[in-house]
């Protein structure tokens, strides 16, 4: 077995224990397999990363029309998206993690199998097709768009997309006056305002019910503000040179 299928299948195999354990994973895993592309992936090759110190990059965003456009051609899509690399990715992983499942769904039945699965089930297939190719842009995205949308949130909740920013700050566009502390201020502003009202109901035992229902929808308000935000202002950068562009740069090296 050639070593980067050996990387692909040890990724494999945690990505599916690690959506057991934490099901919130699963969101990025479409993005997973279209960054398997056959042109970054391809004749056992080790795939080629970008040179993200160069200031002009071809952006990924050219390619969303065109895998948008090619939705509405199943049978060419079926052909080019069903790779070796994509297969085994996609098997090994779906086998750990429904064996895993299983395991859980005969010890608790199926109260497991809705607190632990049907509950959140959902991908936000436009950020995907997207952005796919910046994976760590992509995965930023998703996070949020989990934690903003989802039916539950937490104050905490925030952390599980603060630990993407050092990954995509250094492409970001965005300057800090005034946009990004307009940002800045609204998230904060919006979040201490639900936490005060929660504050108020919880420890306080005040009827604030309504105060708290309007304070939410501000807060889903202000990420959704800063999401659209940072989409406009981000300059994306793919991850991975397509083996196109690395044999034509061969070329002309040559």
């Amino acid at each position: 077995m050639p070593h980067e299928w050996c990387r692909v299948l040890q990724a494999a195999f945690w990505f599916g224990l690690l959506v057991h354990f934490r099901i919130y994973p699963i969101i990025y895993v479409l993005s997973i397999l279209l960054i398997l592309d056959p042109y970054v992936f391809g004749y056992g090759r080790k795939p080629t990363l970008q040179n993200w110190g160069r200031t002009e990059q071809e952006s990924p965003r050219s390619n969303c029309i065109t895998r948008l456009a090619a939705l509405f051609h199943p049978w060419s899509t079926l052909r080019t998206a069903l790779t070796k690399e994509r297969i085994l990715f996609g098997f090994v992983s779906g086998a750990v993690f429904l064996f895993c499942t299983a395991l859980f769904f005969c010890l608790y039945g199926w109260d497991f199998l809705h607190e632990a699965l049907l509950y959140h089930l959902t991908l936000q297939f436009i950020l995907v097709l997207s952005f796919a190719q910046d994976l760590p842009f992509c995965w930023f995205l998703q996070t949020v768009a989990f934690v903003a949308f989802n039916k539950v949130i937490t104050a905490q909740y925030f952390v599980w997309f603060f630990c993407l920013l050092p990954l995509i700050l250094p492409w970001s566009q965005m300057k800090l006056r005034w946009k990004g502390l307009s940002c800045i201020l609204a998230w904060m502003g919006a979040q201490l305002h639900w936490l005060m009202w929660g504050y108020m109901l919880e420890f306080r035992g005040k009827n604030v019910f309504l105060q708290l229902w309007m304070a939410s929808i501000f807060f889903l308000a202000a990420n959704t503000y800063v999401l659209t935000a940072v989409i406009q202002h981000h300059r994306c950068s793919p991850v991975f040179i397509g083996l196109e562009n690395t044999s034509k740069g061969a070329r002309k090296l040559q």
